[in-house]
């Protein structure tokens, strides 16, 4: 194992003199230098695993966080001379590992750039397993920089605002945000806000006191309260009603939290990553969204590419979902046929990565003697029923389909059903998309795809 590298930065010479005796105990690589500037250009060329500095060598030019922010491999301890709770807490919230009394505590050094590594091993195994459970490798350009972005904002503080198609995969670029982080050895905790009415996700959300409201049986802790520490993920924040939405604007502000039935206010200190598939712009402009909320949870928007816009990865994808599922259904595959191999490589996935596992799900639980054939393709038995909705609205055009590949059909069929929708809501798009069941955003790329014309009386 390489020998620990550490710089110190200070410029008092007896404050350098004594770390390194205290650290000698666990390493003999130590430099010293006496500003940030000369510190900032070494560390610009050389690697370093710990940077030991004082709290008051940051100024306007060198925060906490743009000073080690460049530096992602590089762990900050602020062994300060004149310490203060409210520079600790400073610290350790804009990108420090630790923050320790220089006067106090400067033999528990060693143990603590210990405790540090052991804590960034685990970070990482973390990682690595959630990389080899959600196949975060990518060999597209767009979800790179998705991912990159991630780790650029995962030891920041500000409110974080994931958006994308349904089944993307926000959840799992929420968890990878928490795993880069510094938080990642405290609770992920996830809440779907669509899964639940007002009254139950604000019970979800702040918790609740013994007899707060009829079935309340005992006191509950609340998401808030359970991510202390950690990483708050509220998925489908679109789905939030306006009441409920100043509530929580009133918890990001003030970051206290009252549970349900009680006036006693607790301090949590979580970090919030939100996530929709709905245009909140859009749904601000149309009152059904707190523009005060909306700015407060998106300090930093992050978009998750949809599966149609990563087709580079669609092979990998397919690997590697075939070989969880016959782990998780004990089936071994053994070859598939051209029909259910073209379905796979031709289909668009309107689901996204959620509709891709499920359909290798089905056609591998739907295989006889370990091969994939064509009853494992669901489409192939909605297509009689597909085409029996669609009835109305091929009498109403006089439409009349011919053979056709199955892209060409959907894609017929696909605009053809918009089109009546469009007709049914009088042309009216935000209608039109809740009819679809899509976001606004959404449905006026399909209108420009398939240039369908609004204006007309016909549609």
């Amino acid at each position: 194992m390489n020998e620990i590298k550490i710089m110190i930065i200070n410029n008092e010479k007896h404050y350098i003199s004594i770390i390194t005796n205290v650290l000698l105990q666990i390493t003999k690589n130590i430099s010293a230098v006496q500003n940030l500037d000369k510190a900032f250009n070494i560390l610009s060329c050389e690697d370093y695993d710990f940077v030991i500095t004082d709290y008051h060598l940051f100024d306007k030019k060198y925060t906490i966080q743009n000073f080690i922010s460049p530096f992602p491999k590089t762990e900050l301890i602020i062994a300060a001379s004149s310490p203060s709770y409210s520079d600790g807490s400073y610290s350790l919230q804009n990108g420090a590992s630790d923050y320790i009394d220089l006067n106090k505590e400067i033999n528990t050094l060693p143990n603590k750039i210990q405790s540090i590594l052991s804590n960034k091993k685990k970070r990482a195994d973390m990682k690595e397993s959630l990389l080899n459970g959600y196949l975060l490798n990518s060999n597209n350009e767009s979800y790179k920089k998705m991912l990159l972005h991630c780790e650029k904002v995962a030891n920041s503080k500000v409110n974080i605002l994931l958006t994308g198609e349904s089944g993307s995969g926000k959840e799992v670029a929420a968890k990878y945000i928490h795993l880069c982080s510094s938080r990642s050895s405290n609770s992920f905790v996830a809440v779907n806000c669509s899964s639940f009415t007002e009254t139950l996700l604000e019970s979800e959300l702040f918790g609740h006191e013994h007899g707060s409201f009829t079935g309340a049986t005992k006191a509950k802790e609340g998401k808030f309260e359970l991510s202390n520490n950690g990483t708050l993920f509220l998925d489908e924040v679109g789905d939030i009603n306006l009441t409920t939405q100043v509530k929580l604007l009133r918890v990001l502000e003030t970051k206290k939290v009252e549970r349900l039935g009680s006036n006693i206010e607790k301090y949590i200190d979580f970090r919030l990553i939100s996530a929709t598939n709905k245009d909140l712009p859009e749904e601000v402009a149309n009152k059904n969204f707190r523009e005060d909320f909306f700015y407060r949870i998106s300090s930093i928007v992050i978009n998750v590419p949809s599966l149609k816009e990563r087709t580079e990865d669609l092979d990998n994808l397919i690997k590697y979902f075939l070989e969880k599922s016959q782990e998780e259904n004990n089936i071994k595959i053994t070859g598939m046929d051209e029909q259910a191999r073209d379905f796979l490589f031709s289909y668009e996935y309107p689901g996204n990565i959620r509709e891709l596992k499920s359909i290798i799900d089905r056609m591998v639980v739907l295989s006889s003697d370990g091969i994939i054939t064509k009853d494992g393709i669901p489409i192939l038995y909605n297509i009689k029923k597909k085409t029996s909705q669609l009835s109305n609205v091929n009498s109403l055009h006089n439409q009349h389909y011919k053979l056709a590949s199955l892209k060409d059909f959907r894609r017929e069929s696909e605009s053809e059903y918009i089109r009546w929708v469009l007709e049914q809501t009088g042309g009216n798009v935000s209608e039109a998309a809740q009819k679809l069941q899509i976001s606004t955003r959404q449905l006026f790329n399909k209108i420009s795809e398939y240039d369908i014309d609004r204006t007309s009386k016909r549609l």
